[in-house]
């Protein structure tokens, strides 16, 4: 934003699963929060139970287009994290919103489906693999 004045469109977030596990799921926290969507919480367990999406009057600012590279580690260790990731990310996708608010529902919107936002190596692989 200092650089350009405005937020930015669209963001890539590079999800470790070691560079997690020290930070807390710090990353995948502020992916979300560009979003525009929040965690739920099971008020007795302390755990993530789904996620929120923010109407866009109380973000005060558009959504970001965020998409997630995970590592292969972080995809073995953090599943259930993934799937809640991708739901927030469809769940945004699906929202009817002003131009300009949602660039993932423009582009979900102009292509017909919703485009994946998490890419990673298969299962069993590791690295780049280049």
């Amino acid at each position: 934003m200092q650089s350009h004045g405005d937020w930015p469109r669209s963001l890539v977030i590079d999800l470790c699963g070691s560079a997690s596990l020290r930070t807390g799921g710090e990353e995948s926290a502020q992916g979300l929060a560009l979003m525009g969507c929040r965690p739920q919480w099971d008020a007795a367990t302390g755990r993530v139970t789904g996620i929120e999406v923010l109407p866009p009057a109380s973000l005060g600012r558009p959504r970001v287009d965020v998409t997630f590279r995970i590592s292969g580690l972080f995809r073995d260790m953090f599943p259930a994290l993934i799937a809640l990731l991708d739901a927030a990310a469809k769940a945004v996708a699906r929202r009817e919103e002003a131009p300009g608010d949602n660039p993932l529902a423009e582009e979900a919107a102009l292509l017909g489906h919703i485009p994946p936002r998490i890419f990673g190596s298969a299962p069993g692989t590791y690295g780049a693999g280049i």
